[in-house]
């Protein structure tokens, strides 16, 4: 694998490929990282400094350089260890604020639009087009169309209102990408232009038809050294919103109301600015504010594994980050997952890369998820009873 080095309009102005190691992480909700291992001496030393720009040719991402750390490793070894982000650490550091106006005059920045859409103009409005202050201006474009295939998931179109305090614009946009399933990225195209966008992914499972369906599985010999992780630590199931004028008690859409005991796991919220005197106004707030605040604290449920050298599957042709995919265990059991991270290693055993899925729905098998995506009601078996009692 190669490592280029960019210049400050992102255009390729060298490359090596001598290192002990790289790891490289992009992720479909957050920023990602690298770790980068070589020989130190002077060259490197001068070549990777803070500040400076990476790329690899199997991404689209853009990382800077910010930790460069001289070492000896346990084999007496110097070597030099370079860390860093991509470049969606950036909006960490820009304030998402509509205006510079004292607290007493406006506290929150209200949206009430499409999530895709409240997140494109958030970025627009600090980085894009500042209302803040002109230096927090970055030659961003906000599209990414015609650089990367178009996504087959829509974005809902639903307008939603979406009221943040003084926060970064990386947690405004990360929240509301976490709450409505969407992803953001800043990407580079060809021509070294810089693009946002939050994107939805595409469906490559086997029940549609417009894509080629992709199916991990141990038994299909496409991927190894699977790795499973199942949390509920953060997990949240009940929320209690209290405002200025009430109460209310909300639930996730897949959660009993009557649920009790140990399994029931309360998240108490302070929604101190909702005053609404109008209750069926605040009312709606509280549980849209309940709603939206247990849709972060979900349990966590994830696969990750390393793709084998014969596998069919190539990431960014075959899927990218968002895409659903299915993962079939030695069971034959089959779950639709969600690829939240792609993972790229290259070290003295070779170059890997490992996608980790998120669950996204299980499918049971005998089910009507099951059934082949063109299935109609013509094809079921006529002599079929149906039992809806």
């Amino acid at each position: 694998m190669e490592i280029y080095i960019l210049d400050d309009l992102y255009r390729t102005i060298d490359v090596f490929d001598k290192f002990e190691s790289l790891i490289w992480t992009e992720r479909f909700q957050g920023w990602g990282d690298f770790e980068l291992s070589l020989h130190s001496n002077r060259e490197n030393q001068t070549r990777l400094k803070v500040g400076v720009l990476l790329h690899i040719e199997v991404s689209y991402r853009v990382m800077l350089v910010e930790t460069v750390e001289d070492t000896i490793d346990t084999e007496g070894r110097e070597i030099l260890k370079v860390r860093g982000r991509s470049l969606e650490f950036i909006m960490d550091n820009r304030l998402a604020r509509d205006s510079m106006a004292d607290l007493t005059t406006e506290q929150k920045w209200v949206w009430n639009d499409p999530p895709y859409l409240i997140a494109n103009s958030m970025f627009d409005s600090i980085i894009s087009d500042p209302a803040l202050d002109p230096g927090d201006y970055i030659d961003i474009g906000v599209s990414s169309e015609g650089v990367l295939p178009p996504d087959t998931i829509d974005f809902s179109l639903d307008p939603v209102l979406y009221e943040i305090d003084m926060m970064s614009l990386y947690k405004a946009i990360q929240d509301l990408c976490l709450i409505y399933g969407m992803g953001f990225r800043i990407i580079r195209d060809l021509t070294g232009q810089l693009w946002f966008d939050v994107y939805m992914g595409s469906d490559r499972t086997t029940q549609q038809t417009e894509l080629a369906a992709v199916v991990f599985a141990p038994s299909m010999d496409n991927l190894t050294n699977v790795t499973e992780l199942t949390s509920s630590a953060l997990y949240k199931n009940v929320a209690y919103v209290i405002s200025m004028v009430g109460s209310e008690i909300v639930y996730p859409d897949d959660v009993d109301p009557s649920i009790s005991g140990f399994e029931r796991r309360v998240l108490w919220i302070k929604a101190d600015d909702i005053d609404d005197p109008t209750p069926a106004v605040a009312s709606a707030q509280m549980i849209q504010r309940g709603k939206d605040e247990l849709a972060k604290h979900r349990k966590i449920t994830a696969f990750d594994g390393e793709l084998t050298q014969n596998s069919a599957y190539r990431y960014g042709t075959d899927y990218n980050l968002g895409d659903l995919v299915e993962f079939q265990n030695d069971t034959g059991n089959t779950t639709v997952m969600r690829v939240t991270e792609q993972i790229f290693v290259s070290d003295n055993n070779g170059d890997r890369s490992y996608p980790t899925l998120a669950i996204y729905s299980f499918i049971t098998p005998g089910s009507i998820d099951d059934s082949p995506p063109d299935l109609v009601i013509d094809d079921v078996d006529p002599g079929l009873v149906i039992d809806d009692a």
